[in-house]
């Protein structure tokens, strides 16, 4: 069954196999026999889905208005796995040696992600009523052990077995609930008026489940306890509120200051 939370009008969950809240299916989340259908032919990568994605890659480069070589252009994610759903989006990640670019890799990092966050904002490109989200990765970075396939010599580097993976049910739904009360925490300074509080608690919780998120896919990859568990909030709609309460906690404060 559903419990209330005492004081709000979210709901914690009990099983995830058995509630849909929210229009969500938390059953997406669970393990197919396939890939998706909708870009692969068994293992293959449709021939249109590979030039498209390569196009996409080319593209994104283009815009920088950078000379670079593109070393390799990777397909990861839930849609090289086998825990594809129809909210999955395409990630690929665009390999580029930033030895070639600059030697200050970290102003490297934030440059691409400031351009990734505005092209993905900018273009909102689908495929197959997919998301397409571009990245870019260093030729050095340690890969987070999940599969990936490459676009540019059409041949995976790591695939996944179906065959063995489970979902830990019970764990995934005491993280979620664990995060869903620290963003009820956060929306009850911001009812409160302590917007600095908010902003601060908001933020932290902000690059939390960032590591908290990355650490799941560095240990276990895709089908991590964390990994789901982020998935879930993200379709739940809590990233959303959480990320909310920050921005608005921030412009109260400003004008709290002015």
């Amino acid at each position: 069954g559903k419990v209330k939370r005492a004081g709000t009008d979210r709901l914690r969950f009990e099983n995830l196999q058995e509630i849909i809240d929210d229009g969500i299916d938390f059953s997406s989340l669970e393990i197919k026999e396939t890939l998706s259908p909708d870009i692969w032919e068994a293992d293959q990568l449709k021939v249109e889905v590979s030039d498209q994605l390569r196009q996409v890659a080319s593209d994104f480069i283009d815009s920088l208005g950078l000379e670079v070589n593109i070393k390799d252009i990777f397909l990861v994610g839930s849609m090289a796995a086998y825990n594809w759903s129809k909210y999955s989006a395409i990630d690929i990640h665009i390999v580029l040696d930033f030895n070639e670019i600059s030697q200050d890799k970290e102003l490297l990092k934030k440059y691409f992600r400031l351009a990734k966050t505005k092209w993905n904002r900018s273009y909102d490109i689908k495929l197959y009523g997919h998301d397409v989200e571009v990245y870019v990765e260093d030729v050095e970075d340690e890969r987070i052990p999940s599969a990936v396939y490459s676009l540019m010599r059409e041949e995976w580097i790591s695939q996944v077995n179906s065959e063995g993976l489970t979902i830990d049910y019970e764990g995934v739904t005491k993280k979620v609930n664990e995060k869903i009360n620290e963003i009820d925490e956060l929306h009850t300074l911001y009812e409160k008026g302590e917007y600095e509080e908010a902003f601060d608690l908001g933020k932290r919780l902000r690059e939390k489940v960032r590591n908290f998120r990355r650490g799941g896919l560095e240990r276990e990859g895709e089908f991590s306890n964390e990994n789901l568990a982020f998935k879930v909030l993200r379709r739940s709609g809590d990233l959303d509120r959480m990320n909310e309460y920050v921005k608005k906690s921030y412009i109260e404060m400003r004008s709290e200051r002015e």
